[in-house]
């Protein structure tokens, strides 16, 4: 099984930037847990532009730490929205939640083992 987030990107960004990177990976577990309830919010709402806008959002962050998974999953629930469809997403929407969850916990790992990085 694979990391749900790159640790080579990771790696390089703490070399880039580097105690700015904990900030980074610090704002994107507090702003994801948010976004993730305002996908949930759209679904359960049925507002196809909330659900595009926070999928769309949740996407981009999770793409800027390096997430492998997750990014892709909200591009789906994104194209969702832009189609209108906020009916019949459970299934996507529980993938999205288990997979930030998993990258929640490895970025919270890796804050605390930052100079392992």
């Amino acid at each position: 099984m694979s990391d749900p987030v790159n640790t080579e990107n990771l790696s390089q960004l703490k070399t880039l930037i580097g105690e700015d990177l904990k900030d980074i990976l610090q704002t994107f577990l507090e702003i994801a847990p948010e976004t993730l309830n305002g996908i949930k919010v759209a679904i359960i709402e049925e507002d196809a532009s909330a659900l595009r806008h926070q999928a769309h959002t949740l996407k981009g962050s999770s793409a800027n730490i390096g997430a492998t998974t997750l990014p892709a999953l909200c591009l789906a629930l994104e194209n969702k929205g832009k189609e209108g469809i906020t009916q019949g997403q459970e299934i996507l929407l529980k993938q999205v939640e288990d997979e930030t969850d998993k990258v929640i916990r490895f970025l919270q790992h890796s804050i605390n083992h930052f100079s392992q990085l």
